[in-house]
């Protein structure tokens, strides 16, 4: 597969089809999967944490869907502008079930070593998310 591919095979197959076990195949064994807004220590190494990482996500969200709003990549890399949606239907982030629909926009960096992701940088609005499920109001 090329960047481009491998970039939307981990939203096509492991995002929006929560297949969690399709982390063994898209990620190199010592994956660095960096998130600090929904990892406790805002890494997350390895198979084993990086699944029950998404299995919490799913089990919050488990209507999350990914659109990818834009995509560009070159050589191993590829960054991708997304925008999540779900219902909130689980405790996460210190927040109990509020039932609410929720609309992201993020970005993800991939870093590749051939045909898998070695690397991976999130970056979304916090703030907004839980703004959205209720835990905060904007002061405007």
């Amino acid at each position: 597969m090329d960047t481009e591919a491998v970039a939307r095979s981990y939203f096509d197959k492991l995002t929006n089809a929560h297949d969690v076990s399709y982390v063994d195949t898209l990620f190199t064994e010592d994956i660095a999967f960096h998130d600090p807004a929904w990892v406790p220590t805002g890494l997350a190494t390895g198979h084993a944490e990086v699944k029950r990482f998404f299995g919490v996500f799913f089990k919050a969200f488990p209507d999350v869907h990914f659109t990818i709003d834009d995509i560009l990549w070159q050589d191993d890399k590829a960054a991708v502008r997304f925008t999540w949606t779900g219902t909130h239907r689980a405790s996460f982030l210190g927040l109990h079930l509020t039932d609410r629909h929720v609309s992201v926009p993020g970005i993800d960096i991939f870093h590749l070593q051939g045909d898998r992701i070695r690397e991976v940088r999130v970056a979304f609005d916090r703030f907004e998310l839980v703004e959205q499920l209720g835990g905060i109001r904007h002061p405007l």
